[in-house]
């Protein structure tokens, strides 16, 4: 296999003309889509909005009057007992929540809408919500029994999805950072009442409650970001269409029969595509976000972390191309040279449209975003994007999970396909 190797990488290496085009033109692409169209990227709360329901099986005043009445039961001083009715008064704990998601800041990205457990799930079912926000029943007086005399279990509200998405880690964000502050909040007036040297109003001050948090995974993806990442992708997919279409010489000259009579399997032919293509597209990639890099200072002040993970994808996508490779190399084998040719370019242009390469994706109708994420570009792409974002592991592992898989099963087709000894077309 390494004979091979070297030969489709020389043959490659030898066309300086399309190794300068294909470095210089997704650069010049990059600055002018980055300068054109930044207003389709740079949206910083279109690609998070929204909808969720709103749903409350609790029974709010029964609540309260519950609280009311163990309250007046208590052995504590009148005074303690007008304080925690005063509290009582503003904490109720569904209409908190509420007040959050109903903030000028959250509206940006939340629609909120009030319905019934039923009308929720049916939405939810039929796509017109993201997301149930569903406070259970006997909420309010399991929160404010803990909350005010740290007795019970408390409770917990459901946050309800179909999937997984960047909207719905963003919803709990919200709801967890103001669930924290309610649970410090409580915690330091319990402390504070047992010992009356503590000042709870000074705590929670040196607290910071109520401050300012950045919530992970709403970092802005900006314009020279998207089609950084984007044209680097598909440039580096088009090598494997190029690597390929250097079989249509070979199989004319007969190349690839003198390399049977010599002994060698046709499984080390479509390897050497491969593993040249993987070469090949990963020093694209990798010069391409460098070049970008260093010029337009896309990734500044960014952990190692950060780019361990993008090394990791840029990795397992060039294996998915050098996959890819082999398998338009069967093609050419197997088909006319001119079909095989049209339905690689074909591939790569449909891959290239539906997987965001030339257009953001979420300006894309649904049922193309879907499709989208099926192809390995569409698929590397979001990936890389939400790590741009969150640096999540977890999205990042699944990615490369599924990438790993759809090379695998490339390159298995292509060495189906690829016909046997004196089969070649």
């Amino acid at each position: 296999m390494i004979s091979f190797f070297k030969k489709d990488f020389l043959v490659y290496w030898r066309d300086r003309k399309e190794i300068i085009i294909s470095l210089i033109t997704p650069m010049v692409l990059i600055t002018v889509l980055s300068l054109a169209l930044p207003g389709w990227v740079e949206n910083s709360t279109k690609s998070l909005q929204m909808k969720v329901a709103f749903v409350n099986l609790d029974d709010e005043e029964t609540g309260l009057q519950q609280i009311r009445e163990l309250l007046s039961q208590q052995t504590l001083p009148q005074e303690t007992k007008d304080l925690l009715g005063q509290q009582l008064e503003q904490s109720a704990p569904a209409g908190l929540f509420k007040q959050v998601l109903q903030e000028d800041s959250v509206k940006e990205i939340v629609t909120l809408v009030e319905l019934d457990n039923e009308e929720a799930l049916r939405r939810l079912e039929d796509g017109q919500i993201d997301a149930l926000f569903t406070i259970p029943e006997g909420f309010t007086f399991a929160v404010l029994n803990k909350m005010l005399l740290n007795e019970g279990e408390g409770s917990e509200i459901l946050i309800t999805a179909d999937d997984g998405s960047l909207q719905v880690d963003v919803l709990k964000d919200i709801i967890g950072s103001f669930t924290r502050t309610l649970n410090l909040q409580a915690a330091i007036r319990h402390v504070s009442a047992g010992n009356p040297d503590l000042d709870a109003d000074r705590l929670m001050a040196d607290s910071e409650i109520g401050g300012r948090e950045i919530v992970p995974g709403v970092k802005i993806v900006t314009s020279f970001q998207y089609y950084a990442l984007a044209i680097s992708i598909v440039f580096a997919l088009m090598i494997s269409v190029t690597v390929s279409s250097k079989a249509i010489a070979e199989k004319r000259e007969h190349t690839f029969e003198r390399i049977l009579l010599a002994g060698s399997k046709p499984v080390n032919y479509l390897s050497g595509k491969m593993s040249s293509t993987i070469c090949l597209s990963l020093a694209q990639l990798v010069i391409v976000l460098l070049l970008s890099h260093f010029i337009f200072g896309i990734f500044t002040d960014r952990s190692w972390q950060f780019w361990t993970g993008m090394a990791a994808v840029l990795i397992i996508m060039s294996v998915c191309m050098g996959a890819l490779s082999s398998l338009f190399t069967a093609l050419v084998f197997r088909l006319d040279d001119q079909a095989a040719s049209g339905i690689s370019f074909i591939a790569v242009i449909i891959a290239g449209s539906i997987g965001g390469s030339f257009v953001p994706v979420y300006v894309l109708p649904e049922w193309l975003q879907a499709a989208g994420e099926w192809t390995p570009n569409g698929l590397g792409l979001s990936v890389l994007l939400k790590w741009l974002q969150t640096e999540t592991i977890n999205d990042l592992s699944d990615a490369m999970l599924k990438l790993a898989a759809f090379s695998i099963i490339s390159f298995g087709l292509a060495v189906w396909i690829f016909p046997k000894r004196g089969r070649v077309q």
